[in-house]
């Protein structure tokens, strides 16, 4: 072999033997002796009695030098050990170098080597396995199969939970990392089948039925170095007929009888929290419809919650104890009775639109106002309240609520399980307090219509006429007695009329089916038989003309062909400049020669009015 490849092949050994020479440790006979725990398969039989036996399969592979002894720490004190171990190869032993070849070619199988097993006298919960072969195991892979026998009940390792019972065993310590790590508990087959108890996400389970057995396997991908491993299950107690411990078979007591334990501090602090909650969501919800009905109230309309059925004072306390209900559920009870909770309590608190009167409005009259009065939106007595969410104060409490509910989930997320998500979901049933019974859903008032629709009609039409020939004003009814304006309209006429022209008026139709939508109309007063009269003839030809307040008044009502203020100012425009009365043929009289250029030249209109009929008023 050349000198230089061999150097090569020495380097690569030395390299390559550096970890297992780094865990390597000199053996009684003056070598190296190497070995790794590669699996620790658990079974764990239970009998019907709650004695276990425990069985360890232990794999070792030994790398270099020869197995003598190992031991198995983290093992109850209180196990019964089984002093026979069972070592079964599985690889054969490596010849020795130097070995005669006949042991390579000889079919008579080694003996199968044993062990035995006693407690470590240098290590406490130790169990130390010593090969019985006084050379050892040889280089190889082998299975080393560890019984002891552990009472559950009275190690406590077999409590109550709830109406199982919790099994939950610990097992030794892993010298090094191992991947794989597996425990089946054979139990006695019961009604109810065994499951993985806890937070065991990293830990796959498979249930087997068997012949008056069930067996469930619990898989964990790694287990650490030195890390303690607890397996916990829930079994039934009904697999464990010959377990009579009073611990274990005693009912659960379900009152608390004289001279026993107060309830504990964390369930009366826990029920001084929910009467504070009751009591703070009862005065929320009865502020809520107080308020409510001093709106409704001041717009002549009745107040509708969506659960009618119950007296308007129950109500809150109701709402308070439903929605601390659904709490509490949603915290230690099922999801779907909170959900059910939930949605009555957000009925609970909702409100519809209110129902509008219908009445006769009574005796008024009628009166010039100023533009400030009636054409400057207001809310007419009702000026929202704290859970009205389009007011400014009502935004501001909605905020608050919102900051106090996220720091309450935060605060009780590692306090309270599950608290992060049944507060903030509890907390939605506030919503309808604040979305419904407001502002909005009330009528519009007679000022807040004429400022939609009156106010810019007056804008375009004060723009497209000249003010110093026309009477403009708005004028207001006023209910007899009172200063409750409930109607606005917008007067005006030119300062030279035609003969028997009253006035003509820009009004707001509406109805009680559709309160907020206001359509404009134009009513054109005159003396029946008047000048005036044949002259709205002319213009608005087959249209019905109606009484007005008195029996010598009538009344012409056109409605503009698209209802908007601006086409209503242009109609109002044209009637305007059709029965002013400048002209000689007007006024009955010989006019006086006019000298100048004609004012009203560039808007004089001679087609009819474009206008469609409407019922009479």
């Amino acid at each position: 072999m050349p000198r230089g490849r061999a150097l090569a092949l020495l380097i690569s050994g030395l390299f390559a033997s550096a970890p297992y020479a780094a865990a390597a440790s000199p053996s009684s006979g003056g070598g190296w002796q190497e070995s790794h725990r590669n699996a620790d398969d658990v079974k764990v039989v239970v009998g019907n009695d709650g004695v276990a036996r425990i069985e360890h399969h232990l794999r070792y592979r030994v790398v270099a030098g020869r197995l003598k002894t190992f031991e198995l720490t983290g093992v109850d004190a209180a196990a019964q050990i089984e002093p026979e171990a069972r070592v079964t190869a599985e690889t054969p032993p490596e010849v020795r170098p130097g070995a005669s070849p006949k042991a390579k070619t000889s079919d008579t199988p080694p003996p199968a080597p044993t062990a035995h097993v006693e407690r470590s006298p240098k290590t406490p919960g130790a169990l130390r396995v010593t090969i019985d072969d006084p050379r050892g195991l040889g280089r190889g892979t082998y299975t080393v199969d560890v019984a002891y026998q552990l009472d559950l009940v009275a190690t406590k390792l077999l409590v109550r939970d709830g109406a199982m019972w919790r099994l939950g065993w610990t097992a030794p310590v892993a010298p090094e990392g191992m991947d794989g790590a597996r425990v089946t508990f054979d139990l006695p087959a019961a009604v109810t089948e065994p499951s993985p108890a806890g937070d065991q996400t990293t830990t796959i389970a498979t249930v087997r039925h068997g012949a008056g057995r069930d067996e469930l396997e619990l898989l964990r991908a790694h287990v650490p170095r030195g890390e303690v491993v607890t397996w916990s299950i829930r079994v039934d107690p009904k697999a464990f007929p010959a377990v009579t411990s009073p611990e274990l078979r005693a009912a659960p007591p379900t009152a608390t009888a004289p001279g026993e334990a107060p309830l504990p501090k964390t369930a009366l602090l826990s029920a001084a929290v929910l009467s504070v909650v009751v009591l703070l969501l009862a005065w929320a919800r009865a502020a809520k419809g107080a308020a409510v009905a001093r709106s409704c109230a001041a717009r002549g309309v009745i107040p509708r919650p969506l659960v009618p059925l119950l007296p308007a004072r129950f109500a809150p306390i109701a709402y308070g104890l439903t929605l601390a209900l659904a709490l509490t559920t949603f915290l230690w009870g099922s999801a779907v009775v909170g959900s059910v909770l939930l949605v009555a309590a957000m009925a609970l608190a909702s409100f519809r639109a209110p129902r509008v009167l219908l009445r006769p409005r009574g005796p008024g009259r009628w009166k010039e106002m100023d533009d400030a009065d009636v054409f400057l939106a207001r809310t007419d007595g009702v000026a929202g309240d704290a859970f009205d969410v389009v007011t400014t104060k009502g935004r501001l409490t909605a905020s608050v609520l919102v900051l106090a509910v996220v720091t309450a989930a935060f605060v009780l997320r590692h306090v309270v399980p599950y608290a992060h998500v049944a507060i903030p979901l509890a907390a939605t049933a506030l919503v309808p307090l604040f979305t419904t019974g407001i502002r909005p859903q009330l009528p519009p008032s007679p000022i807040e219509l004429a400022s939609r629709v009156l106010a810019p009609a007056r804008d375009v039409l004060a723009a497209s006429i000249d003010l110093a020939h026309v009477d403009l004003v708005p004028i207001a009814r006023l209910r007899e007695g009172t200063r409750a304006v409930d109607e606005v309209r917008l007067a005006c006429a030119p300062s030279i009329r035609i003969p028997g022209l009253r006035t003509i008026e820009l009004a707001l139709a509406t109805s009680h089916e559709a309160p907020d939508a206001a359509i404009p109309q134009v009513l054109v007063r005159f003396d029946d038989g008047s000048p005036a009269a044949s002259k709205v003839a002319a213009i608005a030809p087959g249209m019905e003309v109606v009484v007005g307040r008195s029996p010598e008044e009538k009344v012409l009502r056109v409605t503009p062909r698209i209802p908007t203020a601006r086409s209503a100012a242009g109609l109002v425009a044209r009637l305007l400049g059709e029965l002013e009365g400048r002209r000689a043929a007007d006024r009955n009289e010989d006019p006086a020669p006019f000298r100048g250029d004609d004012r009203r030249s560039k808007r004089r209109a001679k087609t009819p009015v474009a206008a469609r009929p409407t019922a009479a008023a």
